[in-house]
């Protein structure tokens, strides 16, 4: 909204009055503006915000309790009782087994990324044997898997897929040792010029927690069809900002979402194993020991114009919108449009290695143009001074993923300055 309603009309007044060298007049003039004037510009100020929240909740942002936060915290610090984190594979929380490899979180940014894992492996010297083992890098598949399952609950619940921020889960590495080890063997690593990137047993969470849930009603027959109704009733201390994602199994011909309540429609006379999936979307708490990390999330910023945009859904391919898009997706990074061009295949190859990609969404494997010779939409962006570090560019990757979800014309490709 406007800037000019945040006008402090007390500090304003104070001032004036303050010119006004006869004290009596100074009283009078005090009472009337501050005591009579004061409450009509309070009872003004009230309405307009009043006003401006009603306008936003007519105005909603499609999508908005779905938005998925992520980050990162130490296994040791793992809270089980946090009311907004939960680990991403329930599994990394779990005992570990014998012979699984080591944890790795590589907080450097994405060019340093490509070249760690291009090493392949990293010694390691076993110190209770002297010996000096190689062990292999990899990228934990589970992540991956745990992606496609929460864009297969999205495509199942008909709610419409946003880009979920990877910058964390792209930095989880596994190390495999060449041959067994105890799990208590003490391992010196050698590792090099990644000495203070590393962080070891690094676990990521999010916002999404798993419900177990049951329908209390009896399965209601439709007469005209072999198709039963069941009613599933969410937890009492549901939040009304949060989004619910429902999944059981397949055979389910569609969902539909009450106020504390899911139906659901299926020709099956049995539903078992009914899972429903939370995402909260309240402030997470700020004083969890151990959960320091930064949050990235595809919650994009509030404000009217996005609001009412997204409601008429009139999106004009300009430069200005260009601009007003990347700066709604760009979080907590100031990353602003310094410039575009539409370029070929060659024009893309001659940029070089500062060249991003969106490839956040690569786990759907969504292959529209079999043949891609479409042109390159080739975003030049800035990140204010201040705001940069080693996730900045993972920040670019994933602005870049959403804008071609939606400018589907072009392959969109980006150079962060």
């Amino acid at each position: 909204m406007m800037n000019e309603k945040k006008f402090d009309y007390e500090s304003y007044i104070q001032r004036q009055l303050k010119n006004i060298d006869d004290l009596d007049q100074r009283r009078f003039a005090r009472e009337l503006l501050l005591e009579g004037l004061g409450k009509v510009f309070a009872w003004t100020e009230s309405r307009y915000e009043a006003l401006e929240q009603r306008v936003l909740q007519e105005l909603e942002m499609p999508g908005e309790k779905f938005s998925v936060s992520m980050t990162v915290a130490s296994r040791k610090d793992y809270d089980p009782i946090n009311s907004f984190w939960f680990p991403v594979c329930p599994e990394d929380v779990a005992k570990k087994e014998q012979g699984e490899g080591r944890r790795i979180y590589l907080a450097a940014p994405d060019q340093a990324l490509g070249r760690f894992i291009r090493q392949g492996v990293v010694k390691g010297i076993w110190e209770e044997e002297g010996k000096e083992l190689l062990f292999h890098i990899r990228k934990p598949e589970r992540y991956r898997e745990a992606m496609k399952r929460l864009y297969s609950l999205f495509v199942t619940n008909h709610v419409p897929w946003r880009t979920v921020h990877m910058g964390h889960l792209d930095r989880l590495f596994e190390l495999t040792a060449e041959e067994e080890i105890p799990e208590n063997a003490t391992i010196n690593f050698q590792w090099g010029e990644w000495e203070e990137m590393v962080r070891e047993d690094m676990i990521p969470l999010w916002n999404l927690e798993r419900q177990s849930i049951s329908s209390q009603q009896y399965r209601i027959p439709i007469l005209e069809e072999v198709i039963y109704e069941y009613t599933f009733f969410l937890t009492d201390e549901r939040a009304e900002g949060d989004g619910y994602l429902m999944e059981a199994g397949e055979d389910i011909l569609s969902i539909r979402y009450q106020e504390n309540s899911v139906l659901i429609k299926t020709g099956r006379q049995t539903l078992q194993n009914v899972w429903a999936y939370r995402l909260h979307q309240e402030e997470p708490p700020g004083d969890t020991f151990g959960y320091g990390d930064p949050i990235l999330s595809n919650r994009r910023k509030n404000h009217m114009a996005a609001r009412y945009l997204h409601q008429t859904g009139n999106f004009l391919q300009t430069p200005a919108e260009l601009a007003r898009k990347v700066q709604e997706l760009s979080g907590d990074y100031e990353i602003e449009v310094s410039g575009y061009e539409i370029t070929d295949r060659a024009g893309l190859e001659k940029a070089g290695e500062s060249v991003i990609l969106g490839d956040m969404n690569e786990f759907s494997r969504i292959q529209v143009f079999s043949r891609d010779s479409r042109n390159v939409l080739l975003i030049r962006m800035e990140a204010k001074e201040g705001t940069q570090d080693f996730l900045c560019q993972s920040q670019a990757r994933y602005i870049l993923s959403q804008l071609q979800m939606e400018f589907m014309e072009y392959q969109c490709a980006g150079i962060l300055l």
